[in-house]
């Protein structure tokens, strides 16, 4: 896992992957910055190291640079957290859609 940054960093080292996932401008997002628009409350994150650790994020979605290595994890309630993936890790976005019958 990265030392964490200030999330305008994050943000804007990211901003060209959030363009195309969120389909705002990078300029835009640089600007405004994430919103809560941005996250599903269906949606979570899940990473998995080989170790046996796991890592789970609500209200999330993440972004990963195969090439790298580098999975950054954008997370409504919890900021913003990178991480440097290792062999065997796992990155899952998980949708889940509830019904409670009362």
């Amino acid at each position: 896992m990265f030392k964490c940054r200030n999330s305008k960093y994050v943000v804007a080292d990211w901003a060209e992957e959030l363009s195309q996932r969120l389909g705002r401008t990078s300029a835009d997002i640089v600007a405004r910055g994430l919103s809560a628009y941005d996250f599903s409350a269906d949606r979570s994150v899940e990473i998995r190291t080989a170790g046996g650790s796991t890592f789970r994020f609500q209200f999330a979605f993440s972004l990963i640079r195969p090439e790298t290595g580098i999975v950054v994890v954008f997370s409504e309630h919890d900021g913003y957290v990178e991480f440097v993936l290792a062999e065997d890790d796992v990155v899952s976005e998980i949708e889940e859609k509830t019904y409670t019958h009362q």
